[in-house]
């Protein structure tokens, strides 16, 4: 039903059904390297209504998509060992359809995911917070975070987990899906470009909160007992932690009301991470990120390339992303290497033969003779001008971007960088100490201490934890900042309840895997523990990481929504 401003009301004939196949998804590592992998076996539940109802105003729409009662969510979403509580409200799932810009300020459109508590529980009615979250990378065009339990669509992973964790629990989540993917007109996605990705965030959050008060006062019975209380939190996992603080900057510098913020394992050092996988420590997915990165940031700045022939190897200068075909059939297609990004050594460039190897272990992936995605040129003018103007962090000379770049890559980078930012809400940074796709020394471990050394600074005011939740190494387990040693949570068991859980399933993953090994006929002690490595490498940023940092995400924001926190 479309039903216009002045109360004239016209039919619109739609497909209703919205039936879903019911499959068996196994997420694999290179479709969700940046974002949430949770293998699930899901059953759709269809709507309640043989007909949509879409609301059309200002170039902002929704349409309902599903709904899923409690006990639905807690047994079929797959999330077993995430540490995901039992659901406390039903969902009902609707898509916002919005205006916003792309990289170059052009108009273009975009959807998000909106999901709803409701139920008859105090804690799923009434004056609800809002959670603005950001997704992780995909390669996938069609990734769409408003198909929750449709294991046929490659964002249901990350949405089920999020929808679980807190639209559940009594949270109004508004997720965008980002410009450029799914019934976005954009032909290119702005990937890392933070001022456009932080525009795109409000914009969702601005076209949900208007929908919400419109379909209020219309009595539609999926709104009418669910009100926006005024509290927002944000939060982001990889891409999308650098996407919630770039967004939580914009807000606050705007002069808006943010009520706490939980970045996980984002890339916030942007141009120290570009010049350290540039040196030759590529991360895992790197061929994953690099096309999206360099298409982005030409069409915000214009120069990064003139042709993409630049940049990348004859066989893949011509692959855009995203894209309808999954990453497996990319690299099938011969579009995309599956993981060497640079021209393994010797190469015809003195200056890359003189790099030193890099002493992360599984780095060698990225390196190939041939088949590999960055030229080699590029790379060397990139390292050139990283060896002359060198990043602080890199140098170890400090924790800011080299002041002078003049590569165009560079600038870029640097211009996108978040190291500067100081959050004057509630902060929570998460990640892992030992991630092979977003380092978290370079990243997370650079914000913390630029902002320790901000809390030293007259009336910083600073409320920010850092939690490592992999915590074999035993360092920088927990860090406080500022006041946030008095947060109610530092007095209970719950990061400890969150680090234990994180090693309880990384041993478990490990154990499994040469478990599977052995029933293959494996014996070998060296061969064992390479596949206990590799499943390890292969879950740790996308699985382990991400649902321990959800879970200590919703248990920080609990401390700011209710009056105490639960340990889990």
């Amino acid at each position: 039903m479309i039903k216009s401003t002045t109360g004239t009301n016209a039919k619109l004939s739609t497909d209703a059904s919205h039936s879903m196949s019911i499959t068996n998804h196994k997420p694999t590592m290179s479709r969700c390297l940046l974002s949430v992998a949770i293998a699930s076996s899901l059953l759709l539940v269809g709507c309640g209504d043989d007909d949509n109802d879409i609301i059309v105003r200002n170039d902002t729409s929704v349409e309902t998509i599903s709904s899923f009662n409690a006990a639905q969510i807690d047994s079929q979403f797959g999330l077993n060992g995430t540490a995901t509580p039992e659901a406390k409200c039903d969902i009902n799932i609707e898509k916002v359809s919005y205006s916003t810009v792309g990289a170059a300020g052009e108009r273009t459109n975009a959807t998000a995911a909106l999901m709803l508590p409701s139920g008859d529980s105090a804690d799923c009615q009434g004056d609800r917070p809002i959670l603005l979250y950001a997704h992780g990378t995909t390669t996938d065009r069609d990734y769409d975070f408003s198909q929750v339990g449709n294991s046929s669509n490659s964002g249901s992973g990350e949405a089920n987990l999020i929808a679980a964790n807190f639209a559940a629990q009594g949270y109004i989540v508004v997720a965008p899906n980002y410009a450029g993917y799914d019934d976005s007109e954009l032909d290119y996605h702005p990937y890392l470009v933070a001022d456009q990705q932080a525009t795109d965030m409000a914009d969702a959050l601005d076209s949900a909160r208007e929908i919400i008060a419109r379909q209020k006062r219309a009595n539609d019975s999926d709104y009418v007992n669910v009100d926006d209380s005024g509290k927002l939190f944000i939060s982001g996992y990889s891409q999308g932690g650098h996407v919630a603080m770039a967004t939580a900057r914009k807000l606050e510098q705007e002069g808006k009301s943010v009520t706490a913020i939980a970045p996980s394992s984002g890339p916030y050092a942007l141009a120290a991470f570009g010049d350290a996988i540039f040196a030759g420590n590529v991360n895992i997915g790197a061929t994953r990120f690099a096309p999206l990165l360099a298409d982005g940031m030409q069409e915000k700045y214009g120069n990064i390339y003139n042709n993409p022939t630049d940049i990348f190897t004859a066989d893949y200068a011509n692959t855009q992303l995203p894209s309808l075909l999954s990453f497996e059939q990319l690299v099938a297609a011969n579009k995309l290497p599956d993981n060497a990004l640079f021209e393994a050594k010797p190469t015809d460039n003195p200056l890359i033969n003189q790099l030193p190897n890099s002493d992360l272990p599984f780095a060698f992936l990225g390196f190939a003779d041939d088949n590999y995605l960055i030229k080699t040129d590029f790379r060397a003018a990139y390292v050139a001008d990283a060896l002359q103007n060198q990043d602080g962090l890199i140098a170890q000379t400090g924790a800011f971007p080299a002041a002078n770049p003049q590569n165009n890559l560079r600038k870029a980078l640097k211009d996108n960088d978040l190291r500067g930012y100081i959050p004057k809400m509630p902060t929570l940074l998460c990640g892992g100490n030992q991630d092979p796709t977003v380092f978290y020394d370079l990243n997370t471990g650079s914000m913390a201490a630029i902002l320790q050394q901000a809390s030293s600074a007259t009336n910083a005011n600073l409320n920010v934890t850092v939690v490592n939740v992999d915590v074999r190494n035993n360092r920088g387990e927990v860090t406080s900042i500022g006041s946030a040693m008095s947060n109610p949570w530092m007095s209970t068991t719950v990061i400890d309840n969150v680090q234990d859980r994180f090693s309880t399933t990384l041993t478990a993953v490990q154990n499994n895997a040469i478990a599977n090994a052995q029933a293959a006929g494996v014996t070998d002690p060296t061969a064992l523990a390479q596949a206990a490595g590799a499943a390890i490498l292969s879950s740790y940023h996308g699985g382990l990481v991400s649902s321990a940092c959800t879970q200590a995400t919703r248990e920080f924001f609990e401390q700011n929504f209710n009056s105490s926190v639960n340990p889990t």
